[in-house]
C-alpha cells in the first residue's frame, strides 16, 4: 500500500468515525429500516436513463474522432468504466474505457477525459447556482473556491502540451503518442456543435439525478425539507475531490451539514448520500463487473 492509498483511507475512515461519534447510531439505523422500499423504486427508470444518457454523450465525443460504436456497445463500456471508476478516487479509473475499443489508447483517452471535465463543469455550475439561492453558508464558500482552484489546476495539468508531454515522456511515451493525445483533444474541444450538444446531455443527466435524490429524500421521510434536493450538486461535486476512498466520508460529511443548515435531522444527512451511492454508482458498477467476467472486447 502506497502513501497516497493509505492517506486517503485515513482521510475515509476518520470522517465516516467523527461522523458516527457525533450522530445517534440508533436514528440511522432506523432512517434505513423505515424506509419507503416502493417510493424508491421509482427512482429506477430515471437511473436506467441516467446511463442511457451518459452512454450517449460518450458516443457523441468519439464520433467527434471517428469512431462509431453503437449506443448499446457504449453503454456497456459506461457501466464497466463505472466499476473501475468506484474503486478509485474521482472516479479516474473510468479511463479504462478506452482499453475497450478497438483505437490508439492516445486517440480514445482523451475522451474520457473530456467527459469527465464536462461533468465538473455543470456540476460546479450548478453548485454555484444552489449555494446562491439556498444555501449562503461561508463553509460552502469557500470549499467551493478551492474545488474550483484544485479543478484548474487539473485541467491545466490534462491539457496543456507542455505538461503532457513531460508526463508521457516519464512514461516512456513515443512523441507520437503526445500528438495523438493534443490533437483529439483540439477535435473535440473545436466542434462546438458536439460540445454544446454533450453539455446540453450532462445538463439533464443531472436533473435526472436531482429527481433520484428528490424520491430517496421523501423515501426517508416525507417531511424532509424539498431545498434539500438541491444540495445535491455540492454533495456530488465535493465527492470528486481525491481525497478519500470513492467520496466516502466527504460526501456524508457535506451532506450532513447541510441537512444541520435547514434544521433537519443529521441521520438523513448521513443517510441520503449513502443510499443514492447505492443506487447510482454501485449497483452500476455491479452491472460492470459482470460484463467484465462476460464480455469480450
Amino acid at each position: 500500500m502506497n502513501w497516497k492509498t493509505a492517506g486517503k483511507i485515513a482521510v475515509t475512515s476518520g470522517l465516516m468515525l467523527y461522523l458516527i461519534s457525533k450522530l445517534d447510531l440508533k436514528a440511522i439505523y432506523e432512517t434505513f429500516t423505515q424506509m419507503d422500499l416502493a417510493l424508491l423504486s421509482l427512482s429506477l427508470p430515471f437511473i436506467s436513463l441516467m446511463y442511457l444518457i451518459k452512454a450517449r454523450k460518450w458516443q457523441e465525443l468519439l464520433d467527434c474522432i471517428n469512431v462509431q460504436i453503437p449506443l448499446k456497445r457504449s453503454l456497456e463500456i459506461i457501466l464497466i468504466g463505472t466499476f473501475y471508476g468506484a474503486l478509485t478516487p474521482g472516479r479516474a479509473g473510468e479511463v479504462s474505457r478506452s482499453f475497450y475499443l478497438d483505437t490508439e489508447k492516445s486517440r480514445s483517452i482523451p475522451t474520457v477525459i473530456i467527459d469527465r471535465v464536462i461533468d465538473i463543469i455543470c456540476l460546479i455550475i450548478l453548485s454555484i447556482i444552489s449555494i446562491a439561492l439556498f444555501f449562503k453558508d461561508r463553509n460552502l464558500i469557500y470549499l467551493m473556491i478551492l474545488v474550483v482552484l484544485l479543478f484548474t489546476a487539473g485541467i491545466t495539468f490534462i491539457m496543456n502540451e507542455r505538461i503532457v508531454n513531460f508526463v508521457f515522456k516519464s512514461l516512456s511515451k513515443r512523441k507520437e503518442y503526445t500528438e495523438n493525445y493534443m490533437k483529439t483533444i483540439r477535435e473535440i474541444t473545436g466542434n462546438k456543435k458536439a460540445v454544446f450538444f454533450v453539455f446540453s446531455l450532462t445538463f439533464g443527466y443531472y436533473i435526472l439525478n436531482l429527481i433520484v435524490y428528490w424520491i430517496v429524500i421523501k423515501s426517508l421521510s416525507p417531511d424532509l425539507s424539498n431545498i434539500l434536493t438541491f444540495s445535491l450538486p455540492i454533495i456530488v461535486v465535493l465527492g470528486n475531490v481525491p481525497i478519500s476512498i470513492s467520496g466516502f466520508g466527504i460526501r456524508e460529511f457535506a451532506s450532513v451539514i447541510i441537512f444541520k443548515m435547514l434544521n433537519e435531522n443529521s441521520a438523513y444527512g448521513f443517510s441520503c448520500p449513502i443510499i443514492l451511492y447505492f443506487l447510482t454508482s454501485l449497483s452500476p458498477a455491479l452491472l460492470g463487473f459482470l460484463l467484465t467476467l462476460r464480455k469480450k472486447y
